[in-house]
């Protein structure tokens, strides 16, 4: 096996991932959300000097279309095509997914890196694996308002990726002292 998918308990997701990774597994996609801070810092550091991708946590997973799903993305709104997706919003990413089909395009692989504070893999991340891709032509990035990630991606973009990119924040700006639902705003809110 190269792939493992995470669905279980926060409370059991790290120890979890720790096994994925000591059994050699290449690409980790955990759906779990809310895993402590402190451990994902432990398992981030733990990485470092292993050959494993962690996608999420809060992820809803990976779809090379026509090729393989890991996840719980619906797959019959999958269709192959050029545009390669990268969201940290879920369910945002099965909207743009269903438009970016019913308008005849596809897509070549949709990455949900996930909306926690701390995720394995960041857009820039996807990028340089999509810089890389023949099979991607374009790419749409759907963020969200409350970090830092999605402002160094768009300096990225303009600096070294020569594809095509599309944005999309979800949101504008947050209300005085008001902290939003998604985990990645309410840590850096």
């Amino acid at each position: 096996a190269n792939t493992s998918v995470l669905f279980v308990p926060a409370r059991f997701a790290s120890s979890a991932i720790y096994e994925a990774i000591d059994a050699g597994i290449k690409l980790i996609v955990c759906i779990s959300e809310g895993l402590p801070t402190i451990e994902l810092v432990k398992i981030t550091a733990y990485l470092k000097n292993k050959d494993c991708r962690l996608v999420g946590p809060n992820s809803p997973g990976i779809v090379s279309s026509g090729e393989a799903k890991v996840g719980i993305l619906p797959g019959h709104i999958f269709k192959e095509g050029k545009v390669g997706v990268i969201s940290r919003s879920g369910t945002l990413t099965y909207e743009i997914v269903d438009h970016i089909t019913k308008v005849g395009l596809g897509q070549s692989t949709c990455i949900g890196i996930g909306g926690d504070p701390i995720i394995g893999t960041k857009f820039i991340d996807c990028l340089e694996l999509f810089a890389q891709d023949n099979d991607t032509e374009a790419v749409v990035i759907v963020g969200e308002i409350g970090g830092r990630d999605e402002q160094d991606t768009a300096e990225y973009v303009k600096k070294y990726f020569k594809k095509p990119v599309f944005g999309f924040i979800a949101g504008k700006t947050a209300p005085p002292d008001k902290r939003m639902g998604h985990a990645g705003a309410i840590i850096s809110g």
